[in-house]
């Protein structure tokens, strides 16, 4: 083979070689921070099955959201951290100051997550939903609670939550977040009637606002819900 031919081999193969770890070292970071992540992915997959959480491996499963953020700064991270720190948040073995900061955290951390990928209702939804825990003003839970409809309209999982928040702050409601909360309570009586019904009987849904809210449209709706209360009753 001409030396020509050969230099100009070898020269492929140190730029092939060059660019792959080139590649690698950038990927290295999100690699490391993926594996570093991977127990608290596991931990959270858990307590949505089982809704029971290990309270004594929370503290660890935060450092470790907490270094995975550190290696590569990804909103999943921010999602995991938030979802954390309510957990921990809810320990009543903590004290009360304890457990608000914990809680005040996971707004920050949520924020954090919006701020990277506006389009996550369920992110939104623990803004607000954290920040009416606390006692925030109906000025700071509203905005939170809109956007999470508007980012994710029909999410099943996030229905029943919402329209029960937008029904406790009602009164603090401007036209439009009235007709967010007319569309989420038909979609959610439309998905979840059954539940609906359950939770008007045991007063989490309050049946006058509900009358209030879809007045002069949806008779039919009012008609079923008071009708089953009125065989319960």
């Amino acid at each position: 083979m001409p030396p020509k031919s050969l230099l100009f081999r070898y020269t492929l193969i140190l730029i092939i070689g060059m660019s792959a770890l080139i590649l690698l070292s950038l990927s290295w970071p999100r690699l490391r921070a993926s594996l570093r992540y991977l127990p608290v992915d596991t931990a959270i997959s858990k307590y949505w099955e089982t809704r029971e959480a290990d309270t004594g491996q929370l503290n660890a499963l935060i450092v470790r959201a907490q270094d995975s953020i550190a290696l590569h700064d990804h909103y999943r991270y921010w999602g995991g951290l938030s979802e954390l720190q309510i957990l921990s948040g809810q320990d009543m073995a903590k004290p009360y100051w304890q457990r608000r900061q914990l809680l005040e955290q996971a707004i920050v951390s949520a924020t954090e997550v919006v701020e990277r990928a506006p389009a996550k209702p369920r992110a939104w939804l623990r803004i607000a939903r954290t920040r009416a825990f606390l006692g925030y003003p109906a000025v700071e839970v509203i905005p939170a609670w809109k956007m999470s409809i508007l980012t994710g309209r029909v999410e099943p999982t996030l229905m029943l939550v919402r329209l029960e928040l937008g029904l406790t702050y009602f009164d603090g409601l401007d036209d439009e977040a009235v007709l967010l909360l007319r569309d989420q309570a038909v979609l959610t009586w439309a998905v979840h009637r059954r539940e609906v019904l359950k939770r008007l009987e045991n007063g989490s849904l309050d049946i006058a606002l509900l009358r209030e809210v879809l007045a002069g449209r949806h008779a039919d709706i009012i008609a079923e819900m008071e009708a089953h209360l009125g065989k319960s009753g």
